[in-house]
């Protein structure tokens, strides 16, 4: 089963803004879809058959990955120019089982506000993804800081991109280690495992943090904060998607930096 990852944090990794992203990704014919995570109430929405426009009926939306008609994909990728995450009133298509030999596509108008439904992408359409743009505006962590400011980035780290971003911090100082990858993201959930979101952590090259396992995909995506946890389903996510992408970013510069010394 692929693991879709979050479009917000795919353009967190890449130092760009998520609307690019999407815009790009779209350029090169890959779609956008909304993950409905596990819920004890399904979602409400209103279905429309393409073969007959005029009927329309109530359908409740289970949890999954759905892609975006092409239509809303513009409205999402409009939304977050202007930073609005809302998805009332977007597009997905569905697809039904009629039988063994036949499958019925239908859209599904979201018609109300949900605040669990995110935008998310194929990882495979990920690594089509160009380059990002050397012409984007440096990270703060590119410029070099006073005194002071240090100070204020050892204790601002959420604020701060590039390395001092937990998993990125730790990935690069695990990798220096000679630690391999699948140790490393085992070694990661066993530390979210004992802090729980309560006990405060020392993490690899990065330093004191909060951790806990995402309760409902607790292999695959973490959860971190700067204080202690107060909600089951707050905080930053770290995914395993995230994660892996960090540690070939890493590996990649890496190889830069020995072909510059050559």
């Amino acid at each position: 089963m692929i693991e879709y990852l979050k479009l917000e944090n795919v353009a967190d990794e890449r130092g760009e803004e998520p609307a690019k992203v999407a815009r790009t990704l779209l350029r090169i014919g890959c779609d956008l879809y909304l993950r409905f995570g596990s819920s004890r109430e399904s979602r409400s929405g209103v279905s429309f058959f393409p073969d007959h426009p005029a009927e329309q009926m109530e359908h409740n939306i289970g949890p999954g990955n759905h892609p975006l008609t092409k239509d809303s994909q513009e409205v999402v990728i409009k939304r977050l120019g202007r930073s609005d995450t809302t998805t009332e009133g977007l597009f997905v298509w569905i697809y039904t089982k009629v039988d063994s030999s036949i499958t019925v596509p239908y859209q599904i108008e979201l018609m109300a506000k949900d605040k669990s439904v995110c935008v998310v992408v194929d990882p495979d359409d990920v690594a089509k993804l160009p380059p990002p743009s050397k012409y984007q505006t440096a990270p703060v962590s590119m410029y070099p800081a006073s005194p002071e400011n240090k100070i204020f980035e050892n204790s601002e780290k959420e604020t701060i991109s590039g390395k001092h971003k937990p998993h990125t911090a730790y990935v690069a100082l695990e990798k220096k280690d000679g630690t391999k990858r699948g140790d490393a993201w085992n070694k990661l959930k066993r530390l979210a495992s004992e802090s729980k979101g309560a006990k405060q952590i020392e993490l690899n090259g990065f330093g004191k943090i909060y951790l806990k396992r995402d309760r409902e995909n607790p292999e695959t995506i973490l959860r971190y904060k700067h204080t202690e946890f107060e909600q089951p389903d707050d905080g930053n996510q770290i995914t395993k998607g995230a994660f892996d992408m960090a540690w070939s970013s890493e590996k990649k510069s890496k190889k830069k930096g020995n072909m510059k010394e050559t």
